[in-house]
């Protein structure tokens, strides 16, 4: 892998860690949620998480083309399940509002995570689309000799 191939999963292993750690801070009863979140239903949801991000990582691993393209959709719906809880213990807790402004920091933590995440996998592309394309250029040049 190239470094930069090891700097997206690194930052995705990353995305992932903080996911679970605001979606485990949910369940504690300190929260206050309206709706509580049954602890089946925390571990149902890690044992997606860590099973979609685990897949699409295994796959860049294997060089899977495709593989970057599946990751980045992966960390769009946890960036969309970070916002969710933000807005849950914005509307939906009646916890103290310390405790409902440091979730949603680290909700907003996350998601600020998330999108540095999109622009190295993007800073990436760029790379190793580069890379690819002096290749061409560089088999054009051997057969032309």
């Amino acid at each position: 892998m190239k470094a930069e191939e090891k700097k997206v999963v690194w930052w995705a292993i990353v995305s992932l860690g903080l996911f679970l750690v605001v979606n485990w801070l949910m369940v504690l009863p300190i929260m206050k949620l309206h709706q509580s979140v049954p602890i089946s239903e925390a571990l149902q949801v890690t044992y997606i998480a860590i099973t979609f991000y685990a897949a699409t990582i295994i796959l860049a691993v294997l060089k899977v083309r495709i593989s970057y393209y599946l990751l980045a959709a992966v960390v769009a719906i946890y960036t969309v399940g970070l916002v969710g809880m933000v807005v849950t213990m914005m509307n939906g807790s009646m916890a103290n509002i310390v405790i409902r402004l440091l979730m949603a920091a680290l909700g907003a933590f996350g998601i600020f995570i998330n999108i540095y995440w999109f622009m190295i996998a993007y800073k990436m592309r760029v790379v190793l689309q580069k890379g690819h394309r002096e290749k061409q250029a560089e088999k054009l040049k051997n057969f032309k000799k």
